[in-house]
């Protein structure tokens, strides 16, 4: 989570969304902004689909994360547009949408 909010910080009124590329056992987290510029982060994560990108709003991300009470969170991940369920040992899962990548 304090990538995700390294990451949220290059953000800006128009360019309010990181990118999370999750790749085999990593996922980098990339935000861009004309404004203030670009920040990227690697983390080691446990990963073995197919490479996939994924743009959220921040703020709604990290709210949601917060959340969960445990340290490792479970991403159910079907495509780029699809809906998002992040979940732990809690027995409600959270739901939250992607934004379209440009």
């Amino acid at each position: 989570m304090q990538a995700l909010r390294r990451g949220r910080i290059m953000t800006s009124e128009k360019a309010n969304s990181v990118k999370l590329t999750f790749g085999k056992n990593n996922l980098a987290i990339t935000a861009n902004s004309p404004e203030v510029g670009e920040a990227r982060e690697t983390l080691a994560v446990n990963y073995k689909g197919k490479e996939m990108a994924i743009a959220f709003n921040p703020r709604y991300l990290i709210d949601a994360l917060a959340a969960l009470t445990e340290d490792e969170v479970f991403f159910e991940l079907i495509d780029d547009l699809s809906s998002r369920r992040a979940e732990n040992q809690r027995p409600v899962p959270l739901r939250f949408m992607p934004m379209r990548l440009s």
